[in-house]
């Protein structure tokens, strides 16, 4: 199960930094909350989370990363059809570039697609300088 897990989440950061924000959406619930360090967000649903996905591949896109790897640390076995998975995803920028990381918590639903977020919990973030614009969608919500 880590494996195929894992190979769902190099998925999920290929659609990012590609840029298949709608294909991205499919792996989420909505409504999904989104914890971060030091401010929660709620996104009611795909229209808001094309608006921070579109964010967060902006700054990708601006610090020159090329790709993202999912570290997959560890996988809660499924109980009523829901488990969480721990993920540190390494941001692999051009050469020269400064390596940085994130880490999360994501809690999964089993569906007949595959597993689904339904929320995130960050316990770090590589992008601080987001935090003005995740604040102002957080408002606008």
């Amino acid at each position: 199960m880590h494996s195929q897990i894992e190979a769902h989440f190099r998925f999920r950061g290929n659609l990012l930094v590609s840029g298949r924000i709608d294909e991205l959406l499919d792996s989420y619930v909505f409504p999904l909350p989104i914890f971060l360090p030091s401010e929660r967000l709620l996104l009611s649903g795909p229209q808001e989370a094309r608006v921070l996905f579109a964010l967060m591949r902006e700054a990708l896109i601006k610090d020159r990363i090329v790709a993202l790897r999912p570290e997959v640390r560890a996988v809660e076995l499924p109980r009523a059809g829901r488990f969480r998975v721990w993920v540190t995803w390494h941001e692999v920028p051009m050469q020269g570039g400064v390596p940085r990381s994130s880490s999360a918590i994501y809690f999964c639903r089993v569906t007949s697609l595959g597993p689904r977020v339904e929320m995130v919990n960050y316990t770090q973030v590589s992008m601080p300088e987001l935090a003005q614009q995740y604040e102002a969608l957080a408002l606008s919500a």
